[in-house]
């Protein structure tokens, strides 16, 4: 049986809620940064919506890999892609989407440091209450008791097709199935064109295959 838990799909009016809640904290705390950090992925876009609210042109990338497959990490945080400029004596924010362990954080944090900044910062849309890194500036608090994977619109296929494929390893199932399934194990409501969609997608991959109205496994993606 799939693993259980609890998912939840994000909207781009969710997003530009969050960030703009998190650039009015930090207009108001008073912090004006030079340089905004984004990690890869999934500070990306938040980090440039940022930039837009906060009027800061210096954008950068800083990636930490610690997730592998949905909800799934793959041990501890390291970072495989370094800021390619100098931060020395620049006002500094990391900015990420979410703070679930505070491993990416936390390790951003240090390692940007070393850049000698003159002072640097950190902000999250989310942040789950049992990560042991708390951003300076966040939007809105997810209690631990209540933890969620939160599917953003940037990696909606990467974790559709996870999650697909998860289910998939117990046996064939039709739509309808999966439409129960996704409720059950994720608390997902899902349409059939939806799910249509992303299976035609790992159909035109090699990854899955379709015999009259039922869908296998043909390998995981990932």
């Amino acid at each position: 049986m799939a693993e259980k838990f609890k998912c939840r799909f994000v909207t781009w009016e969710d997003i530009v809620r969050w960030v703009k809640d998190v650039a009015e904290k930090i207009r108001n705390s008073g912090y004006k940064p030079d340089v905004i950090v984004a990690l890869a992925r999934g500070g990306w876009i938040p980090g440039r919506l940022l930039c837009d609210h906060l009027l800061v042109k210096d954008l950068y990338s800083l990636k930490t890999e610690h997730w592998g497959i949905t909800a799934t990490r793959d041990g501890k945080a390291k970072v495989v892609h370094d800021v390619p400029v100098s931060l020395k004596d620049k006002r500094v924010l990391i900015m990420d989407d979410i703070t679930d362990t505070g491993q990416s954080l936390s390790l951003a944090l240090e390692h940007v440091k070393k850049h000698n900044p003159a002072e640097v910062k950190t902000a999250a849309m989310l942040h789950i209450t049992h990560s042991k890194f708390v951003p300076d500036y966040f939007s809105e608090e997810v209690p631990a008791e209540d933890w969620t994977w939160f599917i953003f619109p940037w990696n909606y296929y990467e974790d559709m097709r996870n999650l697909i494929t998860q289910i998939l390893k117990e046996g064939e199932k039709t739509i309808e199935e999966l439409i129960d399934l996704f409720k059950r194990y994720y608390e997902l409501e899902t349409t059939t064109n939806q799910l249509l969609e992303v299976l035609q997608l790992m159909e035109k991959e090699g990854f899955v295959k379709r015999s009259n109205s039922r869908w296998a496994l043909i390998k995981a993606p990932f």
